[in-house]
């Protein structure tokens, strides 16, 4: 009777974690490369077992061993070789050429995990966007930017979307922090956001202010001359923090 295979017959499946992937790759391209460079020699079995040794090696490093995948992608420095004189050099370069296979066929896997995971990362950020109750002036700036991936940018157009906003209600023909220290002065503000009645409500003036300006500052000026590469979650947390402000921009009053 043959043997029913159970669970336990079967090693584990490998855990990568997702940082930990491009670092993987990087180190099995290392490998392939070096397959890749490997030419016959006298010694073609000596060379087959060193070869053999550091690929497995790294193999078990990325994969654990003793996993299925380390089983998978393991090669065998005896398929390199062959006892018949005339086709030692095939053998050793068929070898070779399985070896490269495999090791491709690890990248490729690892690759793969990498982009969906990438891919149900970018979803689920850009549900979480679809799901906020932007500001309008806000949104109409940035929502298509930002659903075709272009992050840096609709992060930059939603805060010039804010400084039009901010010319429009004070009526200043001013520009960025110039603008909103202006628009927003504790001292002598065009736009405040309470009666300013007491140290208290100059405070809150003083702080809303320097928000205005910084999101000008630190938002909209490095992306516009290109500094900055926005992630979508990140820019997803600028562009509330912009819409809020225009949010509270409305409220504002012209003393």
């Amino acid at each position: 009777m043959a043997a029913v295979l159970r669970p336990e017959n079967f090693p584990p499946r490998a855990y990568i974690a997702l940082a930990d992937i491009p670092s993987a790759i990087r180190k099995l391209t290392r490998r392939l490369d070096e397959l890749k460079g490997l030419a016959p020699d006298a010694d073609l079995l000596g060379i087959a077992k060193v070869v053999a040794n550091k690929v497995n090696t790294t193999v078990d490093e990325v994969f654990g061993e003793d996993t299925q995948e380390a089983r998978n992608f393991h090669i065998d420095r005896l398929s390199f070789w062959t006892d018949l004189e005339s086709k030692k050099v095939e053998a050793f370069n068929r070898g070779r050429d399985r070896a490269i296979a495999s090791i491709e066929a690890a990248i490729e896997g690892l690759a793969e995990k990498l982009a969906d995971a990438n891919e149900d990362a970018i979803g689920k950020t850009l549900r979480a966007y679809q799901g906020l109750a932007l500001h309008a002036e806000i949104a109409r700036a940035a929502s298509e930017l930002y659903r075709d991936g272009h992050y840096a940018n609709a992060v930059e157009a939603s805060v010039k979307a804010l400084n039009a906003l901010v010319r429009l209600q004070s009526g200043l023909e001013l520009d960025g922090t110039q603008l909103m220290e202006r628009a927003f002065s504790p001292g002598n503000p065009i736009l405040k956001f309470n009666d300013l009645s007491d140290q208290s409500d100059r405070d809150e003036q003083l702080g809303f202010m320097k928000m205005f300006s910084g999101a000008v500052s630190g938002l909209r000026n490095p992306r516009a001359h290109g500094f900055i590469h926005d992630d979508p979650e990140r820019a997803l947390e600028f562009i509330a923090f912009v819409s809020l402000l225009a949010k509270l921009l409305d409220e504002a009053k012209r003393t």
